[in-house]
């Protein structure tokens, strides 16, 4: 696995950069095969990457053979403000030609947690034969306390984060954060992704970056090993003082 640090001046600058490089690897891979899986990141840094796929020339990309899934999402309606889903579809989905039955969101319309954690499972099971080969692109943000997708340091040890046997778990996010019922995919399954990319910017994050660059495991993000690269899109707030 290769692993790299990209800094940017800011988050304009830093998506417009993960913009572009993520372009031309969907250009790329499907020069090789036939459809392209993309998990998609929630909260709010990833908004201006989905507009400039949705607006910058991303509206030309074969979206026809681009499979869209999600690394998380909060347990409420789809429609909810909070929502990953409804972020993704306001920024992206409405302004791309992707078939709906390209888009995989995560079930949060079923009754319970549990179960909705289930289903996706079944989802991501029917779409990929294992765990070792996931995503060709997940994409992640990172917490100012080191979680990355909604894998907190609190929910588990490290251990067994990364020997995790599901595929997706119902977890409850720490009271610091808005929402506590969420969804997320597994670090094996993570971890089964061709490529990670990480967009972290503000000041809020430069602690928990310093950590995860010097291989913290305590910290989620820092369980992140892609198959074969480990992109970081860095603005300069968040990035930590060179040693």
């Amino acid at each position: 696995m290769s692993s790299s640090v990209k800094p940017f001046s800011d988050l304009e600058a830093l998506s417009r950069a993960a913009a572009q490089d993520l372009a031309a690897d969907i250009r790329e891979t499907l020069r090789t095969q036939d459809r392209y899986t993309l998990a998609l990141a929630g909260g709010s840094t990833p908004r201006p990457l989905y507009e400039l796929l949705a607006t910058d020339g991303g509206e030309h990309l074969p979206w026809s053979q681009i499979h869209l899934f999600w690394g998380d999402e909060r347990f409420v309606p789809p429609d909810h403000p909070k929502s990953n889903a409804r972020m993704a579809t306001e920024a992206l989905l409405d302004s791309v030609p992707v078939p709906a039955e390209q888009v995989h969101p995560m079930p949060t319309q079923i009754e319970t947690p549990e179960a909705a954690a289930n289903a996706y499972a079944d989802t991501l099971r029917a779409h990929f034969p294992d765990r070792s080969a996931t995503f060709d692109t997940v994409l992640l943000g990172l917490g100012a306390d080191g979680h990355t997708a909604s894998l907190f340091p609190e929910t588990g040890t490290p251990e067994q984060r990364r020997t995790d046997a599901a595929w997706v778990r119902s977890v409850t996010a720490p009271p610091r954060h808005d929402v506590s019922a969420r969804l997320t995919c597994t670090i094996p399954v993570l971890n089964g992704a061709r490529r990670a990319v990480f967009l972290v910017a503000g000041e809020r994050k430069r602690d928990a970056l310093r950590r995860v660059l010097d291989d913290d495991v305590s910290l989620p993000a820092a369980q992140i090993r892609p198959r074969d690269a480990l992109l970081w899109y860095v603005d300069t707030a968040a990035r930590p003082p060179a040693s």
